[in-house]
C-alpha cells in the first residue's frame, strides 16, 4: 500500500538517462540521423525534441546533454580559443530554452553543418555567440522550410476539393440572399 508507483509516460525515449545517453550520443545520432540531411526531413523526423528530453528527464539534464554536444563541437574544432566550460555551459542552456521545439535530428543537422564549414570556417576561435547565431540562422531557416511545407500541403488539399460550378454559386449566392431576407422580415415581426 505504500508503494510507490513511478509515472510511466508514453514517450518513445529510453526509460534512464544512462540509456539515453548510450543511444544518442553525438556520434551515434551522426550515424542514426544521417539520412535525414535536410531541414523537411528533420522536421517529418520522429526523433525526441530538446523539450520531451526536459519533460522526460529535467532541465538539468537537458543541459548536459547539450553541452556534450558543444564540448564534442569544441574538441573537433582546431581553433587557438576554445569554449570554456562554463561559456558551454551557459551556450546550452541558452539554446534548450530558446529551441525546446528543434529535434535530435535537427541538433545533429546544425553541428554536421557547423563541422561542414557551412555557417563559415572557424579560425582564430569558437565561442558562444558563434553557435547562438548558427543555431539563429538554423531556426530562421527551418521556419521558412516549415511554412513551404505547409503551404504545399494546402495548395494540394486545395486541388484535391471539387470543383463548384458558377451555377452553384449562383444559387449559394440566393440561398444566402433569401436568408438575409427572412432575417429581416423576422426582425421586423419582433419590432411590431
Amino acid at each position: 500500500m505504500d508503494e510507490i508507483v513511478k509515472y510511466h509516460s508514453n514517450s518513445l525515449l529510453p526509460a534512464t538517462k544512462q540509456s539515453f545517453l548510450a543511444e544518442y550520443a553525438p556520434a551515434k545520432c551522426l550515424r542514426a540521423f544521417q539520412k535525414e540531411n535536410t531541414m523537411a526531413l528533420t522536421i517529418s523526423s520522429s526523433a525526441p525534441t530538446l523539450g520531451s528530453i526536459r519533460r522526460e528527464y529535467s532541465e538539468d539534464f537537458q543541459i548536459a546533454y547539450v553541452s556534450v554536444w558543444i564540448v564534442n563541437l569544441n574538441d573537433f574544432v582546431n581553433a587557438l580559443r576554445k569554449m570554456t566550460p562554463e561559456q558551454i555551459e551557459e551556450t546550452a542552456t541558452i539554446l534548450v530554452q530558446e529551441y525546446p521545439y528543434l529535434n535530435l535530428a535537427d541538433i545533429n543537422l546544425v553541428f554536421r553543418k557547423i563541422k561542414k564549414g557551412e555557417f563559415g570556417q572557424l579560425f582564430a576561435e569558437i565561442d558562444g555567440m558563434k553557435v547562438l547565431s548558427w543555431f539563429e540562422q538554423y531556426a530562421h531557416e527551418r521556419m521558412r522550410t516549415a511554412a513551404d511545407i505547409s503551404m504545399s500541403h494546402g495548395e494540394k488539399f486545395r486541388q484535391d476539393l471539387p470543383r463548384v460550378s458558377s451555377a452553384g454559386k449562383e444559387n449559394k449566392i440566393k440561398n444566402q440572399q433569401a436568408i438575409g431576407l427572412y432575417i429581416l422580415e423576422h426582425a421586423k415581426c419582433q419590432e411590431k
